[in-house]
């Protein structure tokens, strides 16, 4: 059987984007991230992130940046506070990752 070639464009075939690796720290902040938005109906704030990590607030924030300059988050700068959203990519690979901690009844 031929093997299929993925095209180097970071592109799904049905045409969804790529996402990059991300590394342990990006990825537990990721999924803190989308487990707080669930359960509290409202996304961290950096310091919450931090929190939860056991980092400091710019520490967060670096991670925070990370995520958004890969394609995970973005922030929306209508908001002073808890301006970091999740985009639709990264909340289609948590639901894919989290079966597990989100089971659905």
């Amino acid at each position: 059987m031929a093997e299929i070639a993925m095209p180097a464009t970071g592109v799904l075939p049905d045409g969804g984007r790529l996402l990059p690796v991300l590394a342990p720290r990006q990825l537990e902040a990721l999924r803190f991230i989308y487990s707080y938005a669930i359960k509290n109906r409202d996304y961290p704030t950096g310091g919450e992130v931090g929190d939860a990590m056991g980092m400091t607030k710019q520490a967060a924030s670096s991670v925070l940046t990370t995520l958004v300059k890969k394609g995970y988050a973005y922030r929306d700068r209508n908001l002073s506070e808890r301006n970091i959203r999740l985009t639709e990519a990264a909340k289609e690979k948590m639901q894919i990752d989290a079966g597990d901690l989100f089971p659905r009844t």
